[in-house]
């Protein structure tokens, strides 16, 4: 025990100042215990993904991450690489089996947050931190005397012939006979057989690591069927008598530094597995352990480590290698029937695997590097474009053009107004309909992807210019209702309803994110007048807006992705965009880091599951028949002729935009203009 309240005081500060270190510190984080032995760490365990890291004690310099699942502890190197891009210059960089990060703390948020298991042939996953409760001197110090004690009985034993006379016991005798801690000796006298059966209390071990929180330990009755003592209280090379083939947990709930050593067993344990050779260092070979007692082979988990993508083919090449397996995994018939009329013996699966392996083959001699393109042009290319609705070399908002798209959008239902901005939407965004020559070109064989990658600019650009026409149209088609206060109340209603299509029926958060946009604009919250129309004849619409939608969409601008439900087929990529071409989405947020965090994770989920999203796109849109007009509507080209007029539209993006936003303003003002208070003149109310 520590001796006195002063002492304790003194380590309480001491773990205080280190948990007030540099998050990417390692050592300000309580769930790393330093110098804790493997036995120590299986002690703490209580539950399924708890975890802690420790040092590694077969690599000093190294580091381990220890954690319980599916009953059993786990215990995962972390595998640290060192880049040396130049004379003088070194990285160190920390990884499982994929990911590598700059520190181990990143290395663990990235698991922990992302429910990510840590091998895929364990599928171990950890979420509770067990946290320390003494500083990493005073845990070093345990090891340091546990290690020494073992050392001088080892010595003490070969002096007296001990490793070659060992005592043969009988079976029976193994179920009650126990070993002495050497740490509850007094003095030099020897554990010797007096003392077996005894359990030992933790005032009397000699240990600093004894100031910890926990429930109390209770020692049941002495009797012959008692578990054995805990062996927690184990050090040096004194052996562990149990007849217990099978794993179990000890009982003592440890935590600190109360620790044991990391000596052999003499009961049985599982053969040794075959020493893993990185994959990544061929000239690496395995440290092999300072016990020698211990099998370097078996001493931590199964982790197989995946050949970093710099040394493979790249981050495009990766991509383009699943994409080629999946189209080998859909052979056409032809294929299926010639492996049917192959009759020498073998199974068509036999057959199916060697002509993939074949075709697998060919098609790993044939490749080659392309380097990626760097797109200069936009995707809009307004002198292609031809039109079923507006003029040659039409003037801005012709009001002829904007009657005939107010008779589409009141014949359509917002269901299959929502189907035809997807449709579009995905077209732009290069989620469907990419062909093999664009994929080239990209690099990449998505926009999703495309979007996250340096050379993305211009598609960036091209979304950013869709996502803000769409709340452009949603505003005029608001503003541009020139009827009465009811009337502009159910226009507003059906926009809503729109919104609500694109979230809960064809899943377009990129869409949904616009149409969003346009109802907080300033020229459209000002119409007070239209939005009481809005809560007297449709409620429930007016509260779905308040209650439900605009929630969600400070969800998604802020990355918080556990608010999506259902087969995306268009992710949230505005803030994303933003980020990525200079401007802050997060500036005026109080949670600025953490938002920034989010969205970065948000857009490598996009990334990761683009074949997915493409996916459930294609299911919506394989047995949609469109509208020519109605989706010529929604094509970028068209809102840029119709907003600014065949030669406007190819003006500067910021003009175009500041013009027609005084345009809008004008517009709002003639519906619903401002009162003048007749107190104060030229006050606004």
């Amino acid at each position: 025990m520590f001796g006195g309240r002063k002492e304790m005081d003194i380590l309480k500060k001491e773990l205080e100042e280190e948990l007030k270190l540099s998050t990417e510190d390692l050592r300000s984080h309580a769930w790393y215990h330093g110098s804790l032995r493997r036995e120590a760490a299986e002690s703490l365990f209580e539950r399924d993904e708890d975890f802690l890291v420790r040092d590694s004690s077969s690599t000093p310099g190294d580091y381990v991450l220890s954690c319980f699942w599916k009953n059993g502890p786990h215990h995962f190197k972390i595998i640290k690489v060192v880049l040396r891009p130049k004379k003088g210059y070194s990285r160190e960089l920390f990884q499982f089996e994929e990911d590598r990060f700059d520190n181990v703390p990143a290395l663990i948020r990235f698991y922990v947050g992302g429910n990510r298991p840590i091998s895929k042939t364990s599928g171990a996953i950890i979420s509770h931190p067990i946290n320390r409760t003494l500083p990493l001197r005073v845990i070093s110090e345990g090891h340091m005397e546990l290690k020494n004690s073992s050392s001088t009985i080892g010595r003490a034993r070969e002096n007296q012939g001990g490793s070659s006379k060992r005592r043969s016991l009988s079976y029976s005798q193994q179920d009650t006979l126990q070993v002495i801690n050497p740490l509850l000796r007094s003095g030099s006298q020897p554990a010797n057989l007096e003392n077996v059966g005894r359990r030992p209390s933790l005032q009397s071990a000699q240990s600093d690591s004894n100031l910890r929180t926990g429930a109390p330990e209770t020692i049941p009755p002495d009797d012959t069927d008692s578990d054995p003592i805990s062996p927690v209280f184990r050090t040096g090379s004194e052996p562990l008598l149990s007849p217990r083939p099978h794993h179990t947990r000890p009982s003592h709930p440890g935590g600190g530094a109360t620790l044991r050593g990391s000596d052999g067993q003499l009961h049985p344990r599982a053969p040794p597995k075959p020493l893993r050779v990185s994959t990544v260092f061929s000239n690496a070979s395995p440290v092999p352990s300072t016990d020698p007692d211990e099998d370097p082979s078996s001493y931590y988990s199964e982790l197989i480590i995946r050949v970093p993508q710099s040394q493979r083919k790249g981050h495009v090449d990766r991509l383009r290698a699943e994409e080629k397996w999946q189209s080998r995994a859909r052979l056409t018939e032809t294929s299926f029937g010639f492996l049917e009329a192959q009759n020498n013996g073998l199974s068509s699966q036999l057959l199916f695997q060697k002509e993939l392996q074949r075709k697998a083959a060919e098609e790993e001699r044939d490749w080659h590097f392309e380097r990626p393109h760097i797109e200069t042009l936009s995707c809009f290319q307004l002198d292609q474009f031809t039109s079923l609705l507006l003029p040659d070399h039409n003037r801005p908002l012709e009001s002829n053009v904007l009657l005939a798209v107010k008779e589409l959008f009141s014949r359509s239902d917002t269901k299959t107004l929502a189907l035809h901005m997807l449709s579009v939407d995905c077209q732009v965004a290069r989620i469907v309909g990419v062909t093999d020559e664009q994929k080239r070109i990209m690099g990449v064989n998505s926009g999703l992807e495309l979007v996250t990658l340096p050379h993305g600019h211009q598609l960036r650009q091209d979304l950013l210019e869709r996502h803000h026409l769409i709340t452009l149209g949603v505003a005029v088609d608001i503003l541009g209702c020139t009827g009465t206060v009811n009337q502009r109340a159910t226009v507003l209603h059906k926009v809503i309803l729109l919104a609500q299509a694109l979230k809960e029926h064809v899943y377009n958060l990129f869409s949904f994110s616009a149409v969003m946009k346009a109802l907080e604009m300033t020229q459209i919250v000002r119409l007070e007048m239209t939005w009481r129309a809005l809560r007297r004849n449709h409620t429930e619409c007016a509260v779905l807006y308040e209650k439900k939608l605009r929630p969600f969409m400070n969800s998604l601008n802020e990355g918080n992705n556990s608010v999506v439900q259902g087969p995306i087929t268009v992710p949230h990529l505005v803030p994303l965009l933003m980020l990525m071409e200079g401007e802050d989405p997060v500036e005026n947020n109080e949670r600025g880091c953490q938002v920034l965090y989010d969205v970065l994770q948000s857009a490598r989920s996009a990334a990761l599951h683009s074949q997915v999203y493409q996916k459930n796109a294609l299911t919506l849109l394989t047995d949609w028949t469109p509208v020519p007009e109605l989706l010529e509507t929604f094509r970028t080209e068209f809102a840029l002729r119709l907003f600014w007029g065949q030669q406007g539209a190819a003006a500067d993006k910021k003009e175009r935009y500041e013009k027609f936003d005084k345009i809008l303003c004008v517009l709002s003002d003639k519906l619903e203009p401002v009162e003048v208070s007749p107190q104060q003149p030229g006050t606004l109310t």
